[in-house]
């Protein structure tokens, strides 16, 4: 019979599957963990692109003499440029004074617990033509 003395106890020639217990516990919380960072990168760039459809949308409504097919259209055309696709179609409430820009648009999911789409409106002054013996 071996005796068990403390240099057989931690030989490193004898494993006792140690390393593969914490393999398989750790590789799965790191997967996730990377997941997780990768999803919140594609949510802020989400933002981002929803940010700059809106604000483009809204810019082309309230150039003076536009109406709001010209800010639906700059959306559109802005989303297919970036790449990216509307959850929903864009809302446009224009007044005399200024013009809001309301988007949706879908993002891609790696982690089930984060948002499917992100929205964000844009407010825009309208432009006013004052003629120059008015100035």
């Amino acid at each position: 019979m071996t005796r068990r003395t403390l240099s057989t106890l931690t030989d490193p020639r004898v494993d006792r599957g140690e390393v593969s217990i914490e393999t398989v516990l750790l590789v799965p919380v790191l997967f996730v963990i990377a997941l997780i960072a990768v999803q919140a990168g594609v949510v802020l760039h989400g933002i981002s692109v929803a940010n700059h459809v809106a604000a483009q949308g809204a810019m082309a409504a309230a150039r003076h003499g536009a109406t709001d097919d010209s800010g639906i259209d700059a959306v559109y055309v802005t989303t297919t440029a970036l790449g990216a696709r509307l959850a929903r179609p864009p809302e446009i409430v224009s007044s005399r004074d200024e013009v809001i820009v309301r988007v949706w648009v879908r993002l891609p999911r790696a982690v089930p617990f984060f948002a499917e789409t992100v929205s964000r409106q844009a407010v825009v002054p309208r432009e006013r033509y004052v003629p120059y013996a008015e100035r």
